[in-house]
């Protein structure tokens, strides 16, 4: 088996919680890559969904489903997120006013990805951008700039978590040299 090689020590000392639990196959970042690749394309195809193109669908779920399973993460944790998270693309077929609903995917990164409680501040982001664009959008026609702006609240949020989670972090005290 090949050797597993976590993602490296953050200047401040703070690590990624998932990136010290051991995997099966393959290496944590080309994992994380490619879940992370497969959750989002997925999610993007699922939402290009017409009477016509049904199978957009069933593909983008598949995508997206596949990319929650492959994340660096405990297999339970994947497991709610990926359901949860797959509930969400078909709802918001409905058009802008669900858009709020994103906020179930991003806490579901957010456990997924075992960030501290402090992170779990930003989900109010997606539910605040989902109301506006509620009412902004209320049409199903307009869901492409719906998901272009909640998809760039909800990357945003999780970046915010990443570093949020990373503050308070006490850093790591460079090892005494011996001479």
């Amino acid at each position: 088996m090949a050797e597993q090689v976590p993602a490296q020590d953050e200047p401040g000392g703070w690590r990624e919680p998932a990136a010290s639990i051991p995997l099966r196959w393959g290496g944590y970042r080309a994992r994380y890559l490619a879940a992370l690749t497969l959750i989002l394309a997925g999610g993007l195809l699922a939402q290009a969904t017409s009477a016509y193109a049904t199978y957009l669908l069933t593909i983008g779920l598949a995508a997206h489903l596949l990319g929650w399973w492959i994340l660096p993460s405990r297999g339970g944790r994947r497991l709610w997120a990926s359901l949860l998270s797959a509930f969400v693309l078909v709802l918001l077929l409905t058009g802008g006013p669900s858009s709020a609903a994103l906020v179930i995917p991003l806490a579901g990164w957010l456990f997924a990805r075992q960030r501290p409680a402090r992170s779990y501040i930003v989900l109010v982001a997606p539910i605040a951008a989902g109301i506006v664009l509620g009412q902004a959008f209320p049409q199903y026609g307009s869901g492409a700039v719906v998901i272009a702006i909640a998809g760039a609240v909800l990357v945003g949020s999780a970046w915010l978590a990443r570093l949020l989670a990373n503050s308070g972090q006490t850093p790591r005290q460079p090892a005494a040299s011996a001479g």
